[in-house]
């Protein structure tokens, strides 16, 4: 019995070095976002998201000029989403627009000497001015967005709404601790200096008054600056470091209003929005104790690259056209070949490529489908142009609508850019559709291709073609015989020595099976299977 602990202790020391190779080594995620934001960043970010599950840090490289804000919302709530510390290394040109709204998402801030953070007023490329119901509901959402970041990771609220809101002026006074406490003050417009009054009796012409004035101005700099004698000299700031706007009530001025908020890398560090500074990924690192783990890199991947190309405005118009136009060729042609698949595939991409981006989703493509569904139905089993067909164009245009944008109606500045994008898809589409009807109807019945899917031989009474008299049409109904291809519905029969192009009500008949003609119209037969009477025994 002595011997027992003494071999369980031996087995576990045996099994140690095992555990310790089979435990995870720990490492930390890096992904660089250093391209404007569009709707590719979202899928690498939520992508680097997952990779990051069990890390010991994710890293965003931030380096970018901005971009898409709906997208960066979604950056965001991904990054918001990851179970470990989030790290912003701002380099390069720094983290502007809707990269500091993706800076303020992330625990902590690190940035370059050099760069700059801010500057996030949402704007319409392209648009104009926005109304000014959309301009305030739009910076209403986003300053709510840059508290409710701020509050999670412990950056102060005020210097991100100061980044969206230009008539947003920030005041910043020391505690005891000697922690920077900020003031919010909302005006209309940025104060404007009154103008200075003039001295009774000068008599001064404008130029005159300009030399004055000049002259003045360097007396004040130099003698203003100059310390009283026996007072010391107050000490200048550190070179690089922010120069404070100091208020005539001892508090520092931040922003202006009439400003947007862009901080330099120092002026970051003093107000406590960054953590750090740091000239390489590999000091920032350092600055945050992660430099000796392993690094797992996230890098665009080529669909990626690919999914944002085709779903550019000139690129969706284009796929947009051939896909609809292939499809209505061949449904007038009531056939399906080349050109149907390549219309399908063409709207495949198109639909697909908007789907894996995250801007349309499954019930948008299910509404195209319907669409192209009843729309073929009414063109070649009803054509009379009646409700179906009207049902199935609504469908899919409300299925592309919708796969174009991401919300019905639009309600903020990035919604109302993602509808210009869509309108530009559709007016490519329709210019290029416009264009294509006008070849198709000039030039393409004078092409050798039309006549491979077209048939132009017509059977015209002067050339001797006739059709059969009501009484030869009565004499054949009641002739029987026997199906030598498959009818569905419509095929060959075999009439005596005669081959009849024969029709049945709609039912399938297979070859072989015995027909009868049960009815006639011109040189069009309707048959129906014959019913073969069973024997008796």
């Amino acid at each position: 019995m002595t011997r027992m602990p003494v071999l369980i202790l031996a087995a576990l020391l045996a099994a140690l070095p095992a555990a310790v190779q089979a435990a995870p080594q720990p490492y930390v995620v890096v992904c660089a976002l250093d391209w404007p934001v569009d709707d590719a960043m979202p899928v690498v970010v939520a992508r680097a998201v997952r990779e990051a599950q069990g890390a010991a840090a994710l890293v965003f490289i931030i380096d970018t000029p901005g971009g898409r804000v709906d997208c960066a919302i979604d950056i965001t709530n991904s990054i918001m989403s990851a179970k470990c510390p989030t790290i912003a290394y701002v380099k390069g040109m720094g983290a502007i627009s809707a990269g500091a709204l993706i800076s303020y998402s992330c625990k902590r801030i690190v940035m370059a000497p050099g760069t700059n953070i801010g500057a996030s007023a949402p704007v319409m490329m392209g648009m104009g001015q926005m109304p000014p119901d959309v301009d305030e509901k739009t910076k209403s959402f986003l300053r709510s967005r840059y508290r409710a970041l701020g509050e999670v990771n412990g950056h102060d609220p005020l210097l991100g709404e100061a980044m969206v809101d230009s008539r947003i002026e920030v005041h910043a006074r020391k505690d005891a601790q000697g922690k920077y406490v900020f003031e919010k003050f909302v005006k209309e417009e940025a104060p404007r200096p009154l103008p200075a009054a003039e001295p009774p009796g000068t008599g001064l012409d404008p130029a005159e008054r300009a030399l004055s004035d000049a002259v003045e101005k360097v007396v004040r700099e130099v003698v203003g600056n100059r310390p009283p004698e026996g007072v010391p000299a107050a000490p200048q700031p550190e070179e690089g470091t922010a120069q404070p706007r100091i208020l005539a009530d001892g508090s520092e001025l931040v922003c202006a209003a009439g400003e947007l908020l862009t901080l330099t890398s120092n002026e970051a560090v003093q107000y406590g929005l960054a953590s750090a500074k740091a000239a390489t990924l590999d000091e920032a690192l350092a600055a945050q104790g992660f430099d000796l783990l392993t690094r797992r890199v996230i890098e665009r991947r080529w669909p990626e690259l690919l999914f944002s190309w085709l779903t550019s405005p000139l690129i969706s118009g284009l796929l947009l056209l051939v896909g609809i136009a292939c499809i209505y060729i061949e449904i007038k042609t009531q056939s399906f070949g080349v050109i149907g698949i390549v219309g399908i595939a063409c709207l495949a991409v198109l639909l697909g490529s908007y789907l894996m981006i995250g801007v349309a989703d499954w019930l948008d493509l299910i509404l195209v489908a319907i669409g192209l569904i009843l729309v073929a139905v009414e063109i070649v089993y009803l054509p009379s142009h009646g409700a179906l067909g009207v049902i199935g164009g609504l469908c899919l245009m409300a299925g592309i609508y919708f796969s174009l944008t991401r919300v019905p109606i639009p309600q903020y500045a990035w919604d109302y850019e993602r509808l210009a994008a869509a309108g530009q898809t559709v007016a490519i589409a329709v210019s290029l559709f416009l264009l294509f009807a006008v070849a198709t109807w000039r030039l393409f019945p004078k092409t050798p291709f039309y006549g491979w899917i077209v048939l132009t031989h017509s059977q015209q009474r002067q050339q001797g073609y006739t059709v059969q008299s009501e009484e030869q049409g009565r004499a054949a109904v009641g002739r029987q015989g026997v199906a030598t291809s498959m009818l569905r519905p419509a095929g060959k029969g075999r009439f005596n020595d005669v081959t009849f192009d024969v029709v049945t009500r709609g039912e399938f008949i297979e070859p072989g099976r015995p027909i009868e003609i049960i009815e006639a119209d011109g040189n069009r037969y309707v048959v129906s299977e014959q019913r073969v009477p069973e024997k008796q025994a």
